[in-house]
């Protein structure tokens, strides 16, 4: 749909110029009766009534132009961040456009007149400038408030999608975390454990609750720094390997400068849990998981190796973390297979 179709399918608009050329009708109206210069009341009714649809196409004129003027402006010199500027080129602009449409008139008028008088010809210059100026400045500052209130309908949407996006990041993530099935396996480890060595029992509720403790208290936020993320993925990793034993290993090579740099809370346990979920595990073939930065990023490596009984991927856990990292920054995870390893990649965030 063009433009011109837009706004005249667009009630607001035409109301607004229908209403604007009444105002400048009349007001042109009561100039000729200030200056007596009518023959009667009833031409200048009728002109009141003539003028009404010229000054309406002109004002629609006005609108189409000031409309595309605005776009062109927003893109380049939006008000959030240029607003001074934005303000004197919007000022500039009506200026031009008050003067060129004067100019305009005032020779179409000299044309078709007879009238050499100079002071009429003066005032006739000046009163068109006013009543351009007047229309001019009230079709920009209308079409300004429907563009202001359309980019305040606009981030309202997206403040309210990605709260509720955050809101079900928020959600998958404690899910996918915290999950039956895994609560299960934990449990039946220790049940285990408890009469076979009650010292690794120990430790393992321990580390359980370390890990449930990071899960309570960290799930709300938006972000933790990656050191607090490691110290939370190798708890988690322990769980593991009381289960897999040397079936599974965990190597961490992380760089001093970018243990305070932040990430998104369990990112690494839902990619580690994946790996366990996708990935054949025994002492034959061991899941070999690394942990490593590059260029500001967290590189997460296995070993692709993936089960013949493993149910595809609903995707839910690349989703989570994408919806998570859209609410923070434009850099979003990287998932994908190189030399028969799964790797994924997952963006660095500076403290703010």
């Amino acid at each position: 749909m063009s433009r011109f179709t837009y706004i005249l399918k667009d009630r607001r608009y035409l109301i607004f110029y229908a209403f604007a050329a009444i105002i400048i009708a009349i007001l042109s109206a009561l100039e000729e009766v200030i200056e007596n210069d009518y023959e009667s009341y009833q031409s200048v009714l009728f002109e009141l009534i003539v003028n009404v649809p010229v000054f309406f196409l002109v004002t629609l004129f006005i609108g189409y132009l000031s409309n595309l003027i605005i776009d062109w402006l927003n893109d380049r010199y939006s008000w959030e961040q240029k607003n001074l500027r934005r303000l004197v080129y919007e000022v500039v602009i009506v200026l031009v456009i008050v003067t060129i449409l004067t100019i305009i008139t005032s020779v179409a008028s000299m044309m078709f007149s007879d009238d050499d008088g100079s002071d009429r010809d003066t005032r006739f210059v000046v009163l068109t400038m006013l009543l351009f100026y007047i229309v001019v400045t009230m079709v920009f500052a209308f079409h300004e408030y429907i563009s202001l209130n359309e980019d305040k309908d606009e981030y309202q949407h997206i403040a309210k999608d990605l709260e509720r996006q955050n809101y079900i990041s928020r959600y998958e993530a404690l899910k996918n975390q915290v999950n039956p099935h895994f609560l299960f396996n934990s449990l039946n480890v220790l049940s285990s454990l408890i009469y076979s060595d009650i010292s690794l029992s120990d430790k393992f509720i321990r580390k359980f609750s370390e890990v449930f403790r990071y899960v309570l208290e960290l799930n709300n936020q938006e972000l933790v720094t990656l050191k607090r993320e490691i110290e939370f993925i190798n708890s988690y990793f322990f769980l593991q390997k009381i289960r897999h034993e040397e079936a599974i290993s965990l190597s961490i090579r992380i760089s001093s400068e970018d243990l305070d740099k932040l990430i998104p809370p369990m990112a690494l346990q839902i990619i580690v849990e994946n790996a366990f979920k996708h990935n054949m595990i025994s002492n034959l073939s061991p899941l070999r998981v690394e942990l490593y930065t590059c260029n500001h990023k967290l590189i997460i490596r296995n070993n692709y190796q993936a089960r013949s009984d493993s149910v595809s991927s609903t995707g839910i856990g690349q989703k989570n973390l994408m919806d998570r990292y859209k609410l923070q920054t434009d850099e979003l995870p990287d998932f994908y297979i190189e030399d028969e390893h799964y790797v994924v990649e997952l963006p660095l965030l500076n403290q703010a």
